[in-house]
């Protein structure tokens, strides 16, 4: 696997890029100080190699430039490999910047190199096999890298699946081969040149026992390869726990239970600790730990009732996969946001024309107040100057302020009064004369 890209003129890096853990910056140096002295004895261009403790160092020198093309790997791959990949960087990095090297260049011009170090990068791309006997679960955990459908019964695989793989923007090779016996003569083949080795387990005492055979297999066929064990189906009750399967096969051990599709994401952490790459480090992971975690944020934003934030982050996270070649997992979080912003749409339409029948309730005329409904005042006092006009004297008076209950209506004005008595009280008639 290529880790680090260096490119010198002068004894000084113009361009570096890292895919995974390598030399410091006092390892560099040495290890420069070193190869540059050999590569510029020379007027001739030359590509060669150097072991430097775990890593092969790959270099093309071009002394009439004074520039030193260097790549860091691992000592699992090929020199022929690199040389390939070393011949096509210096060609197109001279084709680009060879006009301007001896300009006083900013460091930030080199970045449009970095698409074509990625392609080198994924040419030179590592290789992952998933070792263990039959029904340990590999195929299962193949599936659940590659986010397939899991299957839910065991298909034993007859022969080796050969995969080419991509996380975020990692490429590699992922070889799940045969696990039954009587393929045993074509596992060390299998094995030859891995630059990580995952040997699967279903955490039984019996099976990790057996297991050891793939340890020693391991050490005789690819020596120079990263290691680990997959302590699979945890979830059962007869499952070791993971410090028994590290003690009995010797080797770093992770707890997994591949069926669980929301595994996925510590699988691909495993594979990531296991070459030696971080999210911080590499740029073919650091969009998908990008990813992650605006995914959270989205969630969180759902739960709180945040929509338009929701909305805005779906919205990055399709251009963030869109970026990472997962075209339909772009499409999946686009449809997300459109949905959201929709219904924020219908929202505020609703409320709009809330607001408007409001406005035009508060626009229209008074009605008129009904008779029973209106408070009439107290009478006004006798001193107050208050022009009334004229009534007869037999009319009666205003009414009294009405109280809480109301009182009987008062006689009508126009009523005639009973006749008055007769002043005289007519005699009797006078007796008759004689």
């Amino acid at each position: 696997m290529l880790r680090q890209v260096y490119i010198t003129k002068d004894d000084e890096i113009i361009f570096q890029r890292e895919f995974g853990k390598a030399l410091d910056d006092d390892g560099f140096k040495q290890a420069y100080k070193q190869i540059s002295k050999d590569a510029f004895k020379t007027a001739a261009e030359s590509t060669k190699y150097h072991d430097y403790f775990q890593y092969r160092i790959g270099y093309l020198a071009v002394p009439e430039k004074r520039i030193l093309f260097f790549f860091v790997s691992d000592l699992s791959d090929k020199f022929k490999n690199i040389q390939k990949e070393l011949e096509k960087c210096r060609k197109e990095f001279m084709d680009m910047f060879e006009s301007i090297l001896d300009d006083q260049i900013d460091a930030d011009t080199f970045e449009i190199f970095d698409p074509t170090i990625e392609l080198i990068h994924k040419n030179l791309r590592p290789k992952i096999s998933l070792v263990g006997f039959s029904g340990v679960g590999k195929t299962t955990i193949t599936r659940l890298i590659t986010a397939q459908d899991i299957p839910m019964e065991h298909v034993p695989t007859i022969t080796g699946d050969i995969g080419t793989i991509k996380i975020g923007k990692l490429h590699f090779h992922l070889w799940d081969f045969a696990g039954q016996e009587q393929f045993s003569f074509l596992w060390g083949n299998f094995i030859k040149g891995s630059d990580a080795v995952l040997l699967i387990t279903d955490s039984t005492l019996e099976n990790c026992e057996k297991s050891r055979y793939f340890t020693e297999l391991i050490k005789k066929e690819a020596p120079y390869a990263h290691t680990a064990c997959i302590g699979n189906k945890q979830d059962l009750p007869d499952a070791m726990p993971i410090l028994d399967i590290e003690r009995i096969l010797g080797m770093k051990a992770y707890s997994m239970i591949a069926v669980d599709p929301e595994n996925r994401d510590k699988m691909i952490t495993i594979i990531a600790d296991i070459l030696e790459m971080s999210g911080e480090v590499s740029p073919l992971l650091k969009p998908l730990i990008q990813r992650d975690k605006i995914m959270q944020e989205a969630e969180e934003a759902v739960e709180e009732g945040d929509f338009q934030k929701a909305a805005n982050l779906f919205d990055e996270l399709a251009d963030l996969s869109l970026e990472l070649g997962d075209d339909r997992v772009s499409q999946d979080f686009h449809e997300k946001a459109m949905k959201i912003k929709t219904m924020l749409q219908q929202f505020g339409d609703k409320e709009a024309q809330k607001e408007q029948e409001e406005e035009k309730e508060q626009e229209k005329p008074a009605k008129p107040i009904p008779a029973t409904s209106t408070v009439i005042p107290p009478p006004t006092p006798s001193s107050a100057k208050v022009s009334s006009p004229s009534v007869s004297s037999t009319v009666t008076p205003p009414p009294a302020p009405p109280s809480t209950v109301t009182p009987p209506p008062a006689p009508p004005s126009t009523v005639t009064p009973p006749p008055a008595p007769p002043s005289t009280v007519t005699p009797p008639p006078a007796p008759p004369t004689t």
